[in-house]
């Protein structure tokens, strides 16, 4: 996937977060994500309502995805912690969703209410995770995959 070096802008207040079946996003991620689709719990996709000033989106269309995992549970002091991963976000190629990341993490947070949510954020250019730093979320350490490093960010509630 090569990136465009001027994004076409789209504002998520212009969009509606709706759960989406996962042959939708995979079929939206192998397209627009970089690792292409991974097996998630829920998938959730972001749909223009309004049209922006560029038109270029009709309302129905979608322009995101988010990907989290099914809860992982674990004991602390007694109490019982449900924890997900936020496996994949991506927006059509060339496009960038001003708020979407986080519009589509509410969407999430309110449907499930979790302890907390990790993530992964590629180590390559020296600006990972700088999104998830806005969002509120912790950089915990780097975890190594063997062929790649990722930054590990966590957001508790």
């Amino acid at each position: 996937m090569s990136y465009p070096s001027e994004f076409v802008s789209v504002f998520a207040r212009n969009c509606a977060v709706r759960r989406i079946d996962a042959s939708t996003a995979r079929l939206f991620l192998e397209k627009n994500h970089r690792f292409g689709f991974s097996r998630c719990g829920y998938s959730y996709g972001l749909f223009v309502e309004r049209q922006g000033h560029d038109g270029r989106f009709a309302p129905g269309e979608m322009v995101a995805v988010s990907c989290f995992s099914k809860p992982r549970h674990r004991e602390e002091e007694g109490r019982r912690l449900s924890s997900y991963e936020w496996v994949r976000y991506a927006s059509v190629e060339g496009v960038r969703v001003s708020g979407g990341m986080g519009k589509m993490l509410s969407a999430f947070i309110g449907d499930f209410h979790p302890d907390d949510v990790m993530t992964y954020a590629p180590l390559q250019d020296g600006t990972e995770g700088e999104v998830y730093e806005k969002l509120g979320f912790a950089r915990e350490g780097v975890k190594d995959f063997g062929d790649s490093s990722s930054a590990v960010f966590r957001k508790c509630f």
